[in-house]
Formats: C-alpha cells, structure tokens, sequence
C-alpha cells in the first residue's frame, strides 16, 4: 500500500498540472478581488464621503497618561478632507464618554494620505492606505504615526 505522499509524489505531470491549476486560480481570483483601492484606479478625498465608524487601539509611551488606548466612535466625513464625530474611549483605564473629535484628511491619487484627528487635549496624526471594502466603498487603515505612541486603526463606512 502506497503512503499518501507517494501518491502525490508519483502524480503525472498532466495531474500536477491540474492540480496546480485547481488551487491556484482561486487564490489569485481571491487575491485580485481583496486586493487595495490603488491596484485600479485613482483615489482622492471623496472616496471618504459619509458616515465612518472610526477605531484605534494603540500605545502611549510618552504621552500621559501612558499606557493602553482604545477609542472607537462614528464620524462623518465630507468627501472635502474634514470630518466631526463623536468617540468613546479607555485611557490607561481612564473613560472618556461622548467625546467630540473633529480632523482633517487627505488622500493622495495612489491612494495613500494621512489623517489627523483633533481630541479636546491633544492631536493625533496617521497615515492612510485606501483599500476596497466588501460593498465597494473604501475604507481608510491607519498607522499612528505621533512620536512615543505605537498604534494602528481604521475608519470603515456604516452599513445602513
């Protein structure tokens, strides 16, 4: 009896073929389809343009009070480069209810950009990459980019 990698190993070059083609042709069909915003087009402020739930989770080293962040809220932007909103969010175990936000983005034809959100004390500033969502409207990842903080977030649209 053979052992089940010999049979793959003694599949003829036909077979193998096949085979390859059977499982590569969907991982780059799934590939294509998720692939970012910039593989197709040209992108610019307006592909941000309504209500976004806005995320960041992240680190502060420096900044008091240092430690853990998380923020998470829903803002609105207006395809122009502005946004308001209102976030939610644990500072070093600190609760900050309903707190106003306001910022500024900008996306760039490659469809990267940067993005500054406005807190009542301080500001924090991130660059962008736009990638496709499932609905085909994008949605912006970010990448914290303030000295002594490590963090990442995304602004993703609202599904009505």
């Amino acid at each position: 009896m053979r052992s089940a990698l010999s049979n793959v190993v003694a599949l003829s070059a036909p077979s193998t073929k096949h085979l390859v083609r059977l499982l590569v042709v969907p991982a780059l069909s799934l590939a294509l389809h998720s692939a970012p915003a910039f593989a197709g087009e040209a992108c610019n402020n307006a592909d941000l343009d309504g209500s976004y739930e806005y995320s960041v989770n992240a680190t502060s080293l420096t900044v008091p009070p240092v430690g853990p962040l998380a923020i998470l809220g829903k803002i609105t932007l207006d395809g122009k480069g502005n946004f308001t909103g209102t976030i939610n969010g644990s500072i070093a175990g600190n609760i900050l209810p309903d707190v106003a936000i306001t910022g500024t983005y900008s996306v760039a034809g490659d469809c990267t950009g940067s993005l500054t959100t406005n807190y009542p004390v301080f500001s924090a500033h991130f660059t962008l990459v736009l990638i496709d969502g499932a609905d085909h409207r994008k949605h912006a990842e970010l990448l914290a980019i303030d000295a002594g903080t490590v963090g990442t977030g995304a602004v993703k649209p609202m599904l009505h």
